[in-house]
């Protein structure tokens, strides 16, 4: 048997005072006078037995009463026996490193309390016992049982890692590992599985579990001294593309959660050398937005920051972004003779666009590959052979620029249609073709109108190709007409479509402004050469417009880190992995140099904000998940006061106290009867 809080048996010395008084009860005499005392003394020899049997019952009465008392006080337990064949006990530990266990508790952050609870649980466990540490990480280092020494050391080299992982995934992992051991080593006996979390409710994710007799669950929630947390929850520009030059607006959203307001939330911003600062004011369980105009003087790569000062969690505080202004924009013109000369001489009007143009039957594929923006100004016919180069160019990141000719053939535009995610077009159509609608909400046309247009009802077409089951088309039609049918389409701002012919059979829309602001908006978005941002933990990947073909390996870059990077390469693409454990280890938020044997792009990295809302389960829901999923003997434990004041009890016990309280109680009764009705 062992005890909870053995030093109260010191309490056990207070056994000596009713020993004490029984041995030195000295009663006060009274002398009495009577005329003889031969029946006195006959009377006290007779009941002189009697009243020492009665005073030595009631010193017993007394010693088992406080003794048992306090054992209770002490709490005796006693671990349940185990089957000599059940093979070794095992405890298996769960330690969420996730951003949320960045918050701060009574001894340090959530992260830290965990991993020092999780020593005290080792420091408990039998010399035999199997250890299982794991995380959200979840690699092959978490892999397998080992000691209680190599256990300490691991969780000693633990930190916040990017991603967080359900409890499904977690259960699972764990149940495959203690299969595997149990297949490929050794049985194991009582199992223990200990969860140490937070427990956000972007973790309540389980499904149906069948634990075995021999495992046991134990789950502590570490809370934070304030469910409070401002962060940035995102960003992004008022126009959609970067140029040289020009005015550019920034947009900042500042989520408050939490009962309290913020009053004074100071906002700094960096784009380039340009540094501004302002104060937010954000009610409770609030968001608001900031921005910040400003005018683009850089060239090339470009580094910002959006950072706020928050008193308690800091991982989402800072966003960062990075994009490039290019100098240049390289536009590859397939026309035939009898295309529209307007398209050229739209782009000839910035000197930033670079044109080069080639008939259909002489398309380089090395002059292809170099183009950003890709247009087929009245083609007819597309052959088989540059279908698959354009294929293959918007694989590549570039962007395809399609305008029909006047007499095309179907077969040859729909493979191609098709492969960019563009919708089939049918035959021509000569009736409700005035423009009635423009989609200026659409990101394509942001900053491009000062006031929202209204209905519209102007003539610029004759003719159009009819589009095919434009309802079910993933593309988005940005100019509409009186049929509902779309007089231009983009799909995912990398493909664009006219359904209508430049010649003048067709109508007059070369002739209006709105043509030459399409060309150059298409132009703008095939600057791009890789996304401002990424997350970490949620994309898998990031698609950079760049060339390395070169043995030498291409390097993520920081001030702190460098990371060899896995990617995938293509004529004119990378394809960076950042979802693999690997990365996820050593990539932090921030901005990183691309580099091979010079530098290819700038790339920003940002914590995954999911966690960002500390909305967690309580007890009741915790229990109820994991009862409804098959676990029904969970401990729960809720840790708000530090760990150093929680007491572990792992071991499979059966607890005494109530009997020995129970057993005291009796004790004192029948003291009290003793007492009262011997006399």
């Amino acid at each position: 048997m062992e005890f909870v809080h053995p030093e109260r048996l010191w309490f056990l010395f207070l056994l000596l005072i009713p020993i004490v008084i029984h041995l030195f009860h000295f009663r006060k005499r009274k002398t009495l006078y009577f005329s003889s005392l031969r029946f006195i003394q006959f009377l006290e020899k007779e009941q002189q037995s009697t009243r020492k049997l009665k005073h030595l019952l009631v010193l017993l009465t007394r010693i088992l009463a406080l003794s048992a008392i306090i054992f209770a006080f002490a709490q005796p337990q006693a671990t349940k026996s185990a089957s000599p064949n059940a093979g070794k006990p095992a405890l298996v530990i769960y330690l969420d490193n996730s951003f949320s266990m960045s918050a701060i508790g009574t001894e340090g952050s959530l992260f830290s309390e965990g991993r020092e609870l999780a020593k005290r649980m080792l420091g408990q466990v039998k010399p035999d016992t199997r250890v299982l540490i794991c995380s959200n990480q979840l690699n092959h280092s978490e892999q397998r049982f080992q000691s209680k020494a190599e256990a300490l050391r691991y969780l000693d080299k633990l930190d916040i890692y990017a991603l967080s992982r359900s409890l499904d995934d977690v259960l699972t992992w764990q149940q495959r590992q203690i299969d595997r051991h149990q297949n490929q080593k050794e049985k194991l006996g009582q199992i223990q599985q200990i969860f140490i979390s937070d427990f956000q409710q972007s973790q309540a994710k389980l499904n149906t579990q069948k634990p075995q007799a021999n495992q046991s669950f134990y789950a502590y929630q570490l809370k934070a001294q304030q469910i409070q947390n401002a962060y940035v929850d995102s960003i992004w520009f008022a126009k959609p593309t970067q140029q040289f030059q020009t005015e550019q607006t920034l947009m900042v959203r500042v989520q408050n959660f939490g009962e309290q307001a913020k009053k004074r939330l100071e906002l700094q911003v960096k784009i380039g050398k340009l540094k501004r600062t302002m104060f937010m004011e954000i009610g409770a369980n609030n968001s608001q937005v900031a921005s910040f105009p400003y005018t683009e003087i850089n060239k090339g790569f470009v580094q910002g920051q959006v950072q706020i000062n928050d008193q308690q969690i800091h991982f989402d505080d800072t966003w960062y972004f990075s994009y490039e202004v290019p100098e240049r924009t390289n536009i590859y013109l397939i026309e035939e003779a009898s295309s529209s000369p307007n398209v050229a001489r739209a782009y000839a009007v910035e000197s930033r666009y670079n044109v080069q143009t080639t008939s259909p039957g002489e398309v380089a594929s090395n002059t292809l590959a170099e183009a950003d923006l890709i247009v087929l100004n009245g083609l007819d016919e597309i052959s088989s052979g540059l279908r698959d180069e354009l294929s293959t160019a918007h694989q590549n990141g570039q962007r395809i620029l399609i305008i029909p000719g006047e007499n095309i053939r179907l077969n040859d535009y729909q493979p191609l249609l098709t492969a960019l995610s563009l919708p089939a077009l049918g035959p021509l159509q000569t009736t409700a073709l005035n423009l009635q609608r423009i989609n200026d909400e659409d990101p394509f046309f942001r900053g491009v109108f000062e006031k929202k247009q209204e209905r519209l009802n102007v003539p610029l077409v004759k003719k159009a190709y009819r589009i095919q089951n434009q309802s079910q088309s993933s593309a988005t039609p940005l100019l509409i007409t009186r049929s509902g049918q779309a007089l231009f389409l983009r799909a995912n701002n990398s493909a664009f479509l006219f359904t209508t012919a430049l010649q003048n059979s067709f109508g007059s829309l070369v002739n209006q402004s709105l043509f030459p602001t399409i060309l150059l908006r298409c132009g703008e978005y095939a600057s791009e050469r890789y996304p401002a941002y990424a997350i970490l933990g949620k994309d898998a990947q990031i698609k950079v417009r760049a060339k390395h073909q070169e043995e030498a390996p291409l390097r993520f870059i920081s001030e702190q880190t460098e990371f060899i990077a896995q990617y995938i390469a293509s004529p004119n693409q990378l394809r960076l992995q950042i979802g693999g454990s690997a990365a996820l280890e050593k990539l932090k938020a921030g901005i990183y140099e691309l580099k091979g044997s010079e530098v290819l792009a700038q790339l920003a990295l940002n914590n995954n904000r999911s966690e960002s809302k500390l909305e967690l389960l309580d007890q009741t829901a915790l229990l109820e998940l994991l009862e409804s999923n098959g676990i029904k003997n969970c401990t729960f434990n809720q840790i708000k006061e530090g760990q150093s004041l929680t007491a572990i009890q792992l071991e499979d016990t059966q607890s005494y106290w109530r009997y020995f309280l129970v057993f005291g109680l009796l004790c004192l009764l029948a003291e009290l009867s003793l007492l009262k009705w011997w006399k």
